[in-house]
């Protein structure tokens, strides 16, 4: 062992002040290996042709796993080795800097044997290369953001629109409103100021302001919460659109045999129809920011 130490002594001293490093642990001295095996390799599907043709299709390059060898020793060896062993079983993804390569690995493998009292400690360590497209994962992740924040941002103008368009209906016809039929709940009432409408213009306003600041935040754990508030969201545009079709229905249900029975029953039913339409079309764009969200944490859209 003093013969090895020795001339794994003699490499260090060659290669002079370079290291290794995995996360936070720096390798130096004997701890650096004398070689390094590392390399990759095109994966290629190669279908053979009569005659002695042939099509190579590749799927993509893939790096081989970063495997080296040193020996931990000194006072310190042990617990530099458990230190090691940590790291494995944390199954975390570290930076690996050393022989002119920086990679994002995973330990995957890490063996070390025990000698003269735990002061020298030869080790073997295998980590696998965490591929680069993750980074364009995160880009795509960043872009769904974006695409979450266009969703929700679309859904507060169709129904920030209606609130006017409603609004004119209601203090046009105030008195004839006040007598229209059905009238399961009058209209100034549902669209008036504090009215449902109003009230969910204001809470698609606020998941807008949340779902705009994704464009600049990858964190999966922000789009989580936006899509918890998107769920939401789509509850309360469902049920303003609920409110109106039963009010559509009782309108028609009251009206005998005449379609609009009379001014008041125009009003409601114009300003009706118009917040079914507008719900139907914010809640297809509330959906498709929750489908976006599912897609960003990998989970299956139906």
């Amino acid at each position: 062992m003093t013969s090895l130490l020795g001339v794994l002594g003699a490499v260090g001293a060659a290669i002079g002040g370079q290291s290794f490093t995995l996360g936070s642990v720096e390798f130096l001295d004997t701890e650096v290996p004398s070689s390094l095996s590392c390399g990759g390799y095109q994966d290629a599907s190669v279908l053979h042709r009569p005659g002695g043709g042939k099509t190579v299709s590749l799927a993509g390059y893939y790096e081989e796993p970063l495997i080296w060898q040193g020996v931990f020793r000194g006072y310190n060896a042990l617990s530099r080795a458990n230190l090691i062993a940590a790291m494995v079983r944390d199954g975390g993804i570290y930076t690996f800097t050393g022989a002119g390569l920086s990679r994002q690995v995973i330990i995957t493998s890490f063996r070390a044997i025990y000698t003269d009292n735990g002061s020298v400690m030869p080790y073997s360590i295998v980590c696998e290369i965490i591929p680069s497209v993750v980074a364009t994962f995160n880009s795509t992740k960043s872009g769904l953001a974006s695409l979450i924040g266009e969703d929700a941002s679309a859904a507060v103008e169709e129904i920030s629109g209606l609130v006017g368009t409603v609004g004119a209906y209601v203090s046009s016809a105030t008195s004839a409103v006040s007598t229209y039929v059905g009238k399961i709940t009058p209209l100034a009432n549902l669209f008036g100021a504090g009215g449902q409408l109003s009230s969910v213009s204001a809470t698609l306003s606020g998941i807008s302001t949340d779902t705009g600041a994704l464009s600049s935040i990858s964190s999966q754990s922000a789009i989580n919460a936006v899509g918890t508030e998107l769920v939401s969201g789509q509850t309360v545009v469902s049920s303003l659109m609920n409110t109106s079709g039963t009010e559509l229905s009782s309108i028609a249900a009251n009206a005998g045999t005449d379609v609009v029975p009379d001014s008041g029953s125009l009003a409601a039913s114009v300003a009706h129809s118009g917040v079914v339409a507008s719900a139907a079309q914010a809640g297809a764009y509330l959906s498709r920011a929750i489908g976006n969200v599912g897609i960003s944490n990998g989970s299956t859209v139906s």
